[in-house]
């Protein structure tokens, strides 16, 4: 006895060999192959902004400074060699009177006026090498609290805050930039990017735009237009300051605009 009729083994394989067929005719129509037809993404009116970071006065420069290194040691100086002079013979009334106290006939005679040498200095026949003095090394290495990428003229010590400080400067930068727009000159993009507006603003204490002073592009019409913004954002509030940090103040920043298309 069987467990299966051969009418329903027969129909198991034709159902079996039905979906394999179905299912490759499906991927077929699928058209993996081929790139969907869907619509561009609009980027809207993004453009990249150039910030050229300057220093202010009022804002926190970042110390020079830091920990201090194990890594080498302070540079050796080679000490100096003690001076060596010529052997000479010098006229004095005080000699004595002997002949031992003659000199040789090869030694050289000092001329009038020659301090004779102190009586513990190193006496040579012929002296041909200069002593000089050894080349200063500069400061020792020693702990001072700043920060190795820091400046000279900088009085903050925290790297973070500086940090932050340069971040919002930029932002300050994007800000200014986003307003700024060119008129069509008909040249090309990287001859726009030619054209630059160098701009100081005055800013009062809650972040407000006083005042601004700016030099030229050599296009009248570029300056035309960064005048234009610089109007517009009188009495605007630049963006806010960092929260890690409300004590942060600017009274002026420079910034540059530049022209794109």
């Amino acid at each position: 006895m069987r467990d299966f009729l051969p009418s329903e083994v027969g129909v198991a394989v034709f159902v079996a060999f039905a979906i394999q067929v179905g299912a490759g005719l499906a991927l077929r129509a699928a058209s993996l192959e081929q790139h969907a037809a869907l619509p561009d993404i609009d980027k809207g009116a993004a453009a990249p902004v150039r910030v050229i970071p300057v220093l202010d006065e009022d804002a926190p420069i970042l110390k020079l400074g830091g920990k201090k290194k194990a890594k080498l040691p302070d540079r050796w100086l080679k000490q100096t060699p003690k001076p060596i002079v010529e052997q000479k013979a010098f006229v004095s009334p005080k000699a004595d009177k002997t002949e031992a106290a003659i000199p040789p006939p090869d030694m050289k005679v000092a001329e009038a006026g020659t301090e004779p040498p102190p009586p513990d200095a190193e006496v040579a026949k012929q002296v041909d090498t200069e002593i000089t003095t050894p080349t200063d090394a500069g400061p020792a290495n020693t702990d001072v609290e700043g920060h190795e990428n820091g400046s000279k003229e900088g009085t903050e010590t925290d790297p973070l805050k500086a940090r932050a400080v340069d971040i919002w400067r930029s932002k300050i930068a994007g800000w200014f930039q986003r307003g700024f727009h060119c008129p069509d000159l008909g040249l090309p993009e990287d001859e726009m990017k030619k054209f630059r507006v160098g701009v100081s603003v005055q800013l009062s204490n809650d972040g407000t735009v006083t005042g601004y002073s700016m030099g030229s592009s050599g296009k009248p019409e570029i300056d035309a237009a960064a005048r234009a913004r610089m109007e517009a954002a009188k009495g605007g509030t630049i963006p806010p300051r960092p929260e890690n940090y409300p004590d942060i103040t600017l009274h002026q920043i420079s910034i540059t605009l530049v022209c794109k298309q």
